[in-house]
């Protein structure tokens, strides 16, 4: 009986590492409009352009990344050319909701960081309206990036 109680004891401390292994976190904060993305953000997903078109699907928590070890090393792969943040963003206003959708070109690089504090602005918003310049037509935002060697800062408009 003792023998099987410690087989049965190795096999699921040996599920318990094997899963937590299984998963890669990457310290990541998304900051919209000044504040932390907490519980706002849905269908986050990594867009993956290489030799083919792949999708990442990972979870996002104030602080934290996290995806599958298989996924993060198809990000990482020398076939990778381009990654893409998407993700669905909604907030209140007056009993009303607001959903904004954002895509984000990540960088091979930023994913090996420590951390990355990524910061969008919705230009849609009066807040911004005219002091940025939008990242694309259609898409009325953009973004700075803070990382221990990978930061970049917008120039502001004077208003």
């Amino acid at each position: 009986m003792k023998k099987i109680f410690f087989i049965l004891s190795l096999a699921i401390t040996s599920g318990t590492i094997y899963c937590q292994n299984s998963i890669k976190s990457l310290d990541f904060i998304l900051v919209i409009d000044e504040n932390i993305a907490i519980g706002s953000i849905t269908s986050l997903q990594l867009e993956v352009i290489g030799d083919t078109e792949n999708i990442v699907h990972a979870n996002y928590f104030p602080g934290s990344l996290s995806m599958n070890v298989v996924d993060y090393a198809k990000l990482l792969s020398e076939t990778t050319k381009a990654i893409y943040l998407k993700f669905t963003y909604f907030e209140y206003h007056n009993k009303k909701q607001e959903v904004y959708n954002y895509e984000i070109e990540i960088k091979k690089a930023w994913l090996s960081d420590y951390y990355n504090i990524l910061r969008i602005y919705n230009l849609d918003k009066l807040k911004y309206r005219g002091k940025l310049d939008p990242i694309g037509k259609g898409k009325n935002y953009n973004y700075e990036l803070d990382s221990p060697s990978h930061s970049f800062r917008l120039i502001w408009k004077k208003k």
